[in-house]
């Protein structure tokens, strides 16, 4: 008969993310919201349907705003998060040795036609920081 010892192990469980949810309603608040306005330009004027669009634009940008701020606390704590953080981030392109151009193909320069060789595979230490 074998014999084995229960092992512990941390498994993944994806479910939908508040952040998402927040997002979700913050759309259809402002949807509903531009809604009402058309409803209440034909019904009872103007001044009434700005109102009502300033304000679904208002809790538009609080559910938004909620949103971002429990991204930013799980980015901090190190836990995954739905959706990305708004603002400028960074993206790695890769640039002409040559010329300086960003690449489209992995073969050739678009810039100037230089033809790419391939980095050394042997030589892992080798690399500009």
């Amino acid at each position: 008969m074998v014999t084995a010892s229960a092992i512990p192990k941390r498994r993944r469980i994806n479910g939908i993310a508040i952040e998402s949810i927040l997002d979700f309603a913050a759309l259809m608040v402002l949807f509903l919201g531009v809604a009402a306005s058309t409803w209440m330009i034909m019904s009872s004027g103007l001044y009434s349907a700005a109102l009502t669009t300033f304000g679904a634009f208002l809790n538009w940008l609080l559910f938004r705003s909620l949103a971002e701020i429990i991204r930013l606390l799980k980015r901090n704590g190190g836990l995954d998060y739905a959706g990305r953080v708004s603002g400028s981030y960074f993206d790695d392109i890769l640039s002409c040795g040559n010329c300086g151009a960003m690449l489209r193909s992995d073969a050739f320069c678009d810039g100037c036609g230089a033809r790419l060789i391939k980095p050394d595979a042997d030589n892992p230490n080798d690399d500009d920081g």
